[in-house]
């Protein structure tokens, strides 16, 4: 993703103020990706059944529909998760090779098996959760779980694109589908809403998927066929299981969390059929998640400009045979750009966070929610904060191939936040939030100093074991 990196930077470059929003308006909304924007649209839609249209009954029909959407992002992001690193790192090393023709083949055998595994678990699925729905209801469900695989798998490539401003016109057409749709169809009630998420995706899928055939190319002399599968074959070695698992268990522990939450005889409760909510905990930590925005930008920036670029110089230093000292040196940019961002992520995030706590009791107002919820927002909005840090730690691992420790933290994470938000929910109200919120905290801390130790140690490393 160095290119987006590098495409960024000459925006930086024009040293304006417009300049400096630009860059992080689009770092934000390429960081945030279909999962906030489609929480945002969610949330106003919500708003406009309350506020401004006079259906019957719409804050139950919203819930239904939110809860089961959510279901199906959660579900489809565990799904694709044990595909999407393999897959983003087939994409790296063929960028590598120069062997960019492979790209878009793999890419749409990827979309083919998708499809095909996400009907076999979405239909079972959907007639057992929605035992008492009709048949075009269980329909629905199972197109919205594919189309959301397919937007997460395709949002890999999308966001490495160079046609970054395309891309961002392709989140915004897409969701603005969804609210408009949610309008036309609102006295069509659940079904409606359904397909309004359904038609909104599948424009933003079909409009990413024509962005990336435009952008990669596909045929060339050693390449014949349209669709490949080399990215599950052993063609070009082995299929990177580590980064697979790596992928899926920290879908399944961001999710983890919450589904305790809602099947907790305490606090959780049935919205329809057999999918549970819970309102205590789902509202604060859902916008908490919405104010690491800034410092999803921060990260992405500091990710794909400043280390991206050390890191590329460190390498190229090794291979081309440079110096001792330039190797060094190139090392130290790495660990400058890793202290840099980390320490940019925890200031932007933390100033940020304080305007949020200031305002927090309005913004309740204007949610309609009770204020008792409070202090479980603040813990989680503290927990989001060093989730945020984990994940660029992580991010980070990923980049210098240490596939084992990432594993490792990624299953830790959902070991961790299952035990402590069930030892939180046994404690009581007070401790709500806490469980999830020193998960990330001892996480973030162990993650650090094992960053620490393979930077300080990666030039040994790279040359005593070979």
């Amino acid at each position: 993703m160095a290119g987006i990196g590098f495409e960024l930077k000459q925006i930086l470059k024009e040293k304006s103020l417009v300049s400096v929003f630009k860059t992080f308006g689009y770092s934000a909304v390429l960081s945030s990706g279909p999962w906030v924007i489609s929480m945002i649209i969610i949330l106003g839609i919500g708003l406009s059944n309350i506020y401004l249209y006079h259906t019957q009954d719409p804050t139950q029909t919203m819930l239904k529909a939110s809860v089961t959407y959510v279901s199906a992002l959660a579900l489809s992001s565990v799904y694709t998760g044990f595909f999407q690193l393999p897959f983003t790192r087939f994409v790296a090393d063929r960028i590598y090779e120069r062997r960019h023709y492979l790209i878009l083949p793999n890419f749409i055998g990827t979309i083919i098996l998708t499809i095909a595994g996400g009907f076999l678990i979405a239909l079972p699925l959907g007639i057992f959760l929605f035992d008492s729905q009709s048949n075009l209801f269980v329909l629905l469900y199972t197109t919205m779980f594919i189309v959301l695989s397919c937007v997460w798998v395709a949002n890999i490539l999308a966001a490495s694109l160079k046609l970054y401003k395309q891309v961002i016109i392709f989140y915004l057409l897409g969701y603005a589908l969804v609210y408009l749709c949610a309008y036309l169809l609102r006295d069509y009630g659940l079904e409606g809403l359904l397909i309004s998420f359904i038609l909104g995706n599948s424009l933003l899928f079909i409009l990413l998927f024509l962005g990336i055939i435009y952008y990669y190319p596909s045929y060339n002399k050693e390449n014949q066929h349209f669709i490949r599968f080399d990215v599950f074959a052993q063609t070009f070695g082995k299929f990177y299981w580590k980064l697979g698992f790596s992928g899926m268990f920290y879908n399944i522990a961001i999710w983890i969390d919450k589904v305790l939450f809602w099947f907790s005889p305490i606090v959780g409760y049935m919205v329809i059929d057999k999918l549970h909510a819970s309102m205590v905990y789902d509202f604060p930590i859902f916008l908490a998640y919405l104010s690491i925005i800034p410092g999803m930008a921060i990260f992405f920036f500091r990710l794909e400009v400043d280390f991206a670029s050390s890191y590329e110089k460190f390498y190229r230093a090794i291979n081309k045979h440079g110096t001792l000292k330039q190797i060094k040196y190139h090392k130290e940019g790495m660990i400058r750009a890793v202290t840099k961002s980390i320490h940019e992520i925890l200031f932007v995030q933390g100033m940020f966070n304080i305007l949020l706590f200031l305002s927090a009791e309005k913004l309740f107002e204007i949610f309609a929610l009770p204020k008792l919820y409070l202090p479980l927002f603040y813990v989680d909005v503290i927990g989001v904060q060093l989730q945020l840090g984990f994940m660029s730690i992580l991010a980070y691992l990923y980049y210098l191939d240490r596939q084992k420790e990432a594993l490792l933290y990624t299953l830790a994470f959902v070991l961790l936040n299952a035990l402590l938000t069930w030892i939180s929910i046994q404690l009581g109200p007070y401790f709500y939030g806490y469980g999830y919120s020193v998960t990330l905290l001892i996480l973030f801390v162990a993650s650090i100093q094992t960053l620490n130790n393979i930077l300080q140690e990666l030039d040994y490393k790279t040359f005593m074991l070979q």
